[in-house]
């Protein structure tokens, strides 16, 4: 793979996959992959295929015209001719007429078709998943139409002897034994179709489950990976994915879980699919009932989001391949994944250096470059030394449930973003900025949690509560103590800019006004309880072996993973009109009242479980 090194953004990328071909431009090479433009070509090539496995003429030229079509939109896109790749998977490779389907492709439009291995196109799967993800430790399945790969991936230093680093210049590592098996979402679903009885059917499962058994096997999964709980899946594919928004339907629709609500307010209110999650529980019920639905009756019944009705019909199938996946590998919790053969092949292409950078802050910082009212390198610095000072250490460890130590500075950057909006909508614009209606909804590696964390930090930057009914929803993703931390956070954030909205933070250095931070020793078991205090500005676990790993998508609200603390706000010996204002002045009197109310915290629904205080503010003068 090394010649694809050569390629320069802009460049192009064909991914001619089994259900469907995939086009994209990308218009640099940095870690978040910015896309200038995509489309799908809705050309099914392993349903063309007749029983003898060969594409016929009509789909050929259907083909060659679509990739007529995106050679001229490379040429719009300034894409130089030897910066497009085309990659060819399963269909292809399994097309008795290959060689001729692929002769032809590069007779009319000059292209060259690489046709991936299996080894190769489950390695390639599995760099796509990374590069939707700031980090990735699992496994890593990818459902197309005419296959299933299965292999691993990690991305934490210090793994055993069983992993190796597969791909050049590249500092994930993964299995060196992937996968590929024949049973994707239309193959299988072809295959079930002519299953004649209950036995065939049963016969056609036991045979998935011995072909899973022995890809388990060959993955040799290091133990790192292996928890009492089962695995962190990342599924990735059309197949998977279409499980992942029948998934958020059934969280709004009551259809298998009737003890959730369908009142509107609480629909899923992100529908995102790259860092949406459920639990293996959820998967398996979810498998379990539309497994044995037939394409027809799902078809003419289901309507899920971006779930067309032919994919629809091969929901069953996938369905089905899930209730043996989850026979042979025990899973604890799936995360579902936007990246696939087409974006692993683009992350390829990026420097070591830039692999290891964070996508999200990356895409985030370069949202902000384009604003007039981004922060200068200085500004960020001096605000986040400010928030760092005034929160434990705990919620700053990259392994608190939170993630504050990535989603702070994010937020930072985009604090400024929406000042100058009219005062009623700069709350309201600045909580959908990470949601699926704002700007951001396409930056990669950010988990729908951590959406939910940043909307929520933002919002409090910028006054609070919206009048939106996702509001409550997006709340009840973090939890009630996590939504005390952002709404602490945020409000100080607030303040951070009142005091010196047009020099935010090192105006408030220069001001004379400062914080002091007493962490108490334990978080708030009870409404009831009086923690003891201490001075400091650390938590008293300082092992870290205690609080939460992101890694399982902690939705937990373990006390203490929430220490809580009080913060002293003093103000300048000397008069200031910075601080000494009735502006600043009525934010910074109001602030322990702000970060405690609980008037906006949750819905009705929710109001009765209100977490304790884990701040309070008061203010002297120095």
């Amino acid at each position: 793979m090394t010649e694809q090194l050569s390629i320069k953004a802009p460049f192009g990328v064909v991914d001619m996959g089994s259900n469907g071909i995939r086009f994209g431009i990308v218009s640099a090479l940095a870690r978040h992959l910015p896309v200038a433009y995509e489309e799908r070509a809705p050309i099914a090539l392993l349903d063309a295929q007749d029983d003898d496995g060969v594409i016929p003429s009509e789909t050929i030229d259907q083909v060659i015209t679509s990739f007529l079509r995106f050679k001229k939109l490379c040429q719009d896109a300034n894409v130089e001719p030897q910066n497009v790749r085309v990659i060819a998977t399963e269909a292809t490779r399994i097309a008795t007429n290959a060689k001729e389907f692929i002769d032809k492709i590069h007779r009319a439009t000059g292209w060259t078709v690489s046709l991936l291995s299996k080894q190769q196109e489950a390695l390639i799967s599995a760099s796509g998943i990374v590069g939707s993800f700031s980090h990735v430790n699992g496994l890593t399945m990818d459902l197309g139409g005419g296959s299933v790969e299965v292999s691993y991936v990690l991305t934490t230093p210090g793994h055993d002897k069983n992993v190796k680093n597969d791909v050049e210049n590249d500092n994930i590592q993964v299995s060196t034994h992937p996968v590929s098996m024949p049973y994707g979402a239309a193959a299988l679903k072809r295959r079930l179709a002519k299953c004649d009885s209950a036995e065939q059917v049963q016969a056609l499962y036991d045979e998935i489950v011995c072909a899973l058994k022995e890809a388990h096997d060959q993955a040799q999964i290091p133990d790192m990976l292996k928890h009492k709980d089962g695995y962190k899946v990342y599924m990735s594919g059309g197949g998977f994915r279409a499980i992942g928004w029948l998934s958020m339907a059934v969280n709004a629709q009551e259809t298998i879980f009737p003890k959730r609500s369908t009142d509107r307010k609480h629909m899923y209110p992100i529908p995102i699919i790259n860092g949406y999650s459920v639990t293996g529980k959820e998967l398996k019920a979810l498998s379990k009932h539309y497994r044995h639905k037939t394409p027809h009756e799902l078809m003419k019944k289901l309507k899920v989001f971006r779930v067309s009705k032919r994919r629809a019909g091969m929901i069953p199938a996938s369905c089905f391949l899930i209730s043996a996946i989850l026979e042979v590998f025990k899973i604890r919790r799936v995360y579902f994944s936007e990246g696939g053969v087409r974006q692993g092949f683009c992350r390829l292409l990026l420097s070591a250096e830039e692999k290891e950078k964070d996508p999200l802050l990356e895409g985030v910082k370069a949202y902000a470059a384009q604003s007039n009212f981004a922060l200068s390198s200085t500004e960020f610095d001096a605000i986040y030394a400010i928030l760092a000072n005034a929160l434990p250490e705990l919620y700053l460890d990259p392994l608190h449930p939170l993630q504050l130590h990535r989603l702070l500075p994010a937020a930072i950057h985009l604090s400024n973003l929406t000042s100058h909006y009219p005062k009623e909508t700069r709350a309201f614009v600045a909580f959908h900025m990470p949601l699926a209606s704002g700007p951001l909804a396409n930056v990669p590696g950010i988990s729908h949690r951590e959406r939910a964390i940043l909307a929520i930090l933002l919002t409090f930057r910028q006054g609070g509560a919206v009048p939106d009914p996702i509001f409550y929803t997006v709340q009840a993703l973090v939890g009630r103590r996590g939504v005390s931390v952002c709404k602490y956070v945020g409000r100080l954030m607030e303040l951070v800019f009142a005091v010196s909205p047009l020099h935010p933070g090192i105006g408030l250095i220069e001001s004379g006004l400062s914080f002091t931070t007493i962490v108490h020793t334990k978080a708030f078991e009870s409404d009831n309880e009086d923690p003891s205090s201490s001075s400091g500005n650390s938590s008293s676990d300082e092992s870290g072996s205690e609080y939460g790993n992101n890694d399982d998508e902690i939705e937990s609200e373990d006390a203490r993973n929430y220490p809580s603390m009080h913060l002293r706000i003093s103000l300048p010996e000397k008069f200031s009109p910075l601080v000494d204002a009735p502006a600043v002045m009525s934010v910074i009197e109001s602030l322990d009242k702000k970060v405690n109310s609980k008037k906006f915290d949750m819905d009705e629904e929710r109001r009765p479980l209100r977490c304790p205080n884990l701040f309070s503010v008061d203010v002297v003068r120095q």
